[in-house]
């Protein structure tokens, strides 16, 4: 039997999402393109999984978001969007 503590130091340990990769994102705004998408991805109760690349057609960023029974999709945005916007457009993706 696990203690009170214990329990809630688990489920803060947990990240419901997930960022596994990151390609051809500068290093000046990778942080905080990969921050905002995880912000995006707390309020999911199961764990999924992100990976963040170039658009190269679209000259943005693109998330592809992967998650239980087949769960697969894309958000982008511009790379110099607003965290809080991105943090937006990930966290209303698992709702849709």
């Amino acid at each position: 039997m696990r203690a009170v503590g214990e329990v809630q130091l688990q489920s803060l340990l947990t990240v419901p999402l997930t960022v596994f990769d990151t390609k051809g994102i500068p290093a000046t705004r990778r942080e905080r393109i990969v921050t905002a998408v995880e912000a995006g991805g707390k309020h999911i109760q199961k764990p999924y999984e992100a990976w963040i690349t170039t658009d190269p057609f679209h000259r943005g960023v693109q998330v592809m978001i992967t998650g239980p029974l087949g769960f697969e999709r894309t958000v982008q945005f511009a790379i110099d969007e607003a965290p809080y916007e991105i943090t937006e457009r990930v966290r209303a993706t698992p709702d849709e």
